[in-house]
């Protein structure tokens, strides 16, 4: 399978890896993708492991957002229970958007070598959906740590002819400095898995890519909060998580995952260039030996385009709502 830009003249097969409960960005991203069946058919919501206890946040540098470490700290949630939040929640989105899309749970730990990958329904479900009859790739939008993604690559490598891997996490290959980013870190094994194994893949960097896409309070109440139920769930959603600073002035968030919506929603609205696959070393740094197999990597992104969209089809959904609903 090539690392060609999804294709804008039809519609492509989409399955989103999610670690959502952890951030409320997953939320944003997954609502968006359900929200756009002229472009993206979701045959699947995976859920992946994640985790906020102290232990795995020693392996994240806190400099890097010391303020979300310190307000996930106080969660202190194991990976057994993550996983069951995240299904749950996926359900949750699927009955607030009025969709049916499959649920599927995916590994309840990490891997622990870079050779052993964890079995589970959610992925073997997805190697499954590698293998369905398709015109193109299915795409697997990676939002969350790659456990899924590499343990599906290990136990069938033969879905590299299947697959586009979309993962956002860490710095561009170009970085010098050590990666300490919340997916990459969570589960190195498996993030050396995507760069090393030759998978189809599409790396689009948090930092300073995914950051891009930062969001104000007040604009999002304007065009967010009242907008439809599915509105009002990513409001509250939103609330829910970051009520500290969220009424400051100056306060900002960023929904990073929308970046991994944007690519397939829009391929243009990312700018990208192909790549030797860096190789991340014990030292955690960008090493980059030759011989390598080509990424895609992206570089930039039109941030005003994504959330215009976003905020177009929440407003369409809501009046679609409404109209069906008895004496409007």
């Amino acid at each position: 399978m090539t690392l060609e830009l999804p294709p804008t003249d039809r519609v492509v097969d989409v399955v989103i890896d999610t670690d959502v409960m952890n951030e409320v960005d997953d939320q944003f991203a997954i609502v968006w993708a359900l929200l756009r069946p002229d472009r993206l058919n979701v045959v699947g919501l995976l859920a992946c492991p994640w985790e906020a206890t102290t232990e795995h946040y020693r392996k994240v540098d806190a400099a890097i957002d010391h303020q979300r470490i310190q307000d996930r700290l106080v969660r202190d949630i194991a990976v057994e229970d993550a996983i069951e939040m995240s299904v749950q929640e996926l359900h949750r989105i699927n009955a607030v958007v009025g969709t049916d899309v499959p649920v599927l749970k995916g590994a309840a730990s990490f891997m622990t070598a870079p050779d052993v990958p964890v079995r589970s329904e959610g992925v073997d479900a997805l190697i499954e959906l590698a293998h369905a009859d398709r015109e193109g790739p299915l795409y697997v939008l990676g939002i969350g740590a790659a456990t899924n993604l590499a343990s599906a690559v290990l136990l069938d490598p033969t879905i590299a002819e299947r697959v586009q891997v979309v993962w956002t996490s860490a710095h561009p290959s170009w970085w010098p400095r050590p990666e300490a980013s919340y997916n990459l870190s969570g589960d190195l094994h498996a993030s050396r898995v995507l760069f090393d194994s030759g998978v189809p893949l599409v790396y689009l960097p948090g930092y300073y890519v995914g950051e891009e896409l930062r969001v104000g309070y007040l604009e999002l109440e304007a065009n967010v909060r009242g907008v439809g139920p599915v509105g009002d769930y990513l409001w509250d959603t939103f609330g829910s998580h970051w009520t500290t600073a969220s009424t400051s002035p100056a306060f900002s968030k960023v929904i990073w995952d929308l970046i991994n919506t944007a690519y397939v929603v829009e391929p243009g609205w990312l700018s990208s260039d192909l790549v030797d696959s860096p190789v991340l070393g014990e030292d955690l740094r960008w090493h980059h030996p030759a011989g390598r197999h080509q990424i895609r990597e992206a570089y930039d992104l039109d941030r005003d385009a994504v959330f215009g969209d976003l905020y177009r089809v929440l407003a369409e959904h809501a009046a679609q709502v409404g109209a069906a609903q008895p004496g409007t």
